[in-house]
């Protein structure tokens, strides 16, 4: 970030002076983190001593701007408490009518001597009695208005009703009990039953409840048969003329549908299902899926060649060792493997390690140097294990050392004890693992031999 697009308030420069008091130098050196200056180093290559620099001033700006912020809140508050305390001449406010229960934490100063912290539980405030009959007789008219719904009065009931179980304004709530749960439910919704055209009558009782008050009132209402939108009305028709048509041909060997109704006529055709568009969703869907899952299973098999090439790393390295000590040389020893590996491959799987030796020794026979083989055998195989011993190779035919046969001796050594140590940490997961399901299944025993004698006791 250069100068030119840092806000410099007096925030940053307070932080500027910080980091210049504190972390610029120590006996010429920067007193910084080596850790965050590595990260940034890899972050922003380029940027240098200024980029650390401007890290640790935003850090600290950060850092001061925060306590500065829980300063001044804790300022307000603590103003806040004693402009307006709690308790006020032995006294605590209440939360208002409808209001929540809250716990006040208070202290206490007994006799003038000791002193006691303690929470108090302050109720809101109640009604009186004689408040809670003035407002459940206006609740009682404003309830009657909202119940109707869509219907003009409770006395022609013919849509659902809108039973509310609470009123604005009015601290009541409100239970619904109907007499006939046939034609009308505690909801309010009609039931899909035959009404009688002259309609029928049926009492819904409202049960007011606040604090210690309840109180009960019984609206009385009439339902006639539902009352229906135009498309309703047309499809009754439409089921009229089927079922006339079914009475008239009921002998055929087919349905006969009705051609017209009240000289319009009727076209009928199948409904199509929409299974296939949930096919379709699926399929895209799928294919979404399958798009990025893919990426998924390339990266497990990845991080499985890379699993396989760590577990056939020591036996490489010991049959190299050996094969060294018997006075072959390296290019030589690496063929006699690869010819082995060869050899077994035809009843065994594929083992990605030899795979790669097999290619360095094809590269090796069509003309590229050892050296170059060996080097390009570690980077294809991406793991430092394997770069750390192509470079023992590659060292070993540059400056002719002798040390190679110790070396990769040590270095078996190394990877065996490695191997191990991966394999018990495999069966240490792999027990957790099974931890669950066993505890699971001690708990099926359990109940298996406990439930018996609880039925039977």
């Amino acid at each position: 970030m250069s100068d030119g697009h840092v806000k410099r308030d007096f925030l940053y420069k307070i932080a500027e002076k910080i980091f210049e008091k504190f972390l610029e130098k120590d006996r010429g050196e920067r007193k910084v983190s080596m850790q965050v200056k590595e990260n940034l180093e890899k972050l922003y290559p380029f940027a240098g001593k200024e980029r650390v620099k401007e890290y640790y001033i935003q850090k600290i700006r950060i850092s001061l701007l925060m306590g500065l912020a829980g300063m001044l809140l804790a300022a307000g508050l603590l103003l806040s408490e004693l402009l307006q305390p709690t308790v006020a001449e032995n006294k605590i406010d209440r939360q208002g009518y409808g209001g929540m229960t809250k716990n006040v934490p208070v202290k206490v100063t007994v006799g003038g001597e000791k002193e006691y912290e303690m929470d108090l539980r302050v109720r809101e405030r109640l009604h009186s009695e004689k408040q809670l009959k003035a407002l459940y007789k206006d609740a009682l008219k404003e309830l009657e208005k909202r119940i109707s719904g869509d219907n003009e009065t409770l006395e022609h009931v013919e849509t659902d009703l809108t039973l509310v179980t609470e009123i604005p304004g009015y601290p009541f709530h409100i239970e619904w009990e109907s007499q006939n749960y046939d034609l009308i439910d505690g909801e309010g919704k009609l039931r899909e039953r035959e009404v009688l055209k002259q309609g029928e009558q049926v009492g819904l009782n409202a049960v007011f409840t606040c604090e210690e008050f309840r109180a009960e009132h019984l609206f009385y209402i009439r339902i006639y048969p539902r009352k229906l939108t135009v498309e309703e009305r047309m499809k009754e028709r439409i089921f009229e003329a089927v079922e006339a048509s079914e009475r008239e041909t009921g002998e055929e060997a087919v349905m006969i549908l009705p051609e017209k109704l009240d000289g319009k006529t009727l076209i009928w055709r199948s409904k199509r299902s929409d299974v296939w568009l949930g096919v379709l969703l699926g399929a895209v869907c799928t294919a979404v899926m399958i798009y990025f899952m893919k990426d998924r299973d390339l990266k497990k098999e990845v991080e499985k060649r890379e699993a396989q090439m760590r577990l056939a790393y020591p036996e490489i390295v010991s049959k190299l060792s050996i094969y060294l000590g018997a006075g072959i040389t390296v290019r030589m020893a690496w063929e006699k493997i690869c010819a082995d590996y060869e050899k077994r491959e035809a009843y065994k799987q594929k083992n990605y390690a030899y795979e790669e030796m097999r290619i360095a020794c094809q590269e090796m026979k069509s003309g590229i140097a050892e050296t170059a083989a060996y080097e390009r055998f570690g980077r294809r195989c991406g793991i430092p294990l394997y770069g750390k011993f192509s470079t023992l190779l590659t060292q070993n035919l540059r400056k002719g050392s002798t040390r190679l046969g110790p070396l990769l001796k040590e270095e078996s050594r190394l990877a065996f004890e490695e191997r191990k140590n991966t394999a018990r940490k495999a069966g240490e997961e792999a027990g957790t693992k099974l931890l669950l399901p066993m505890v699971m299944m001690l708990c099926v025993v359990m109940l298996m031999i406990l439930l018996p004698a609880f039925i039977t006791f």
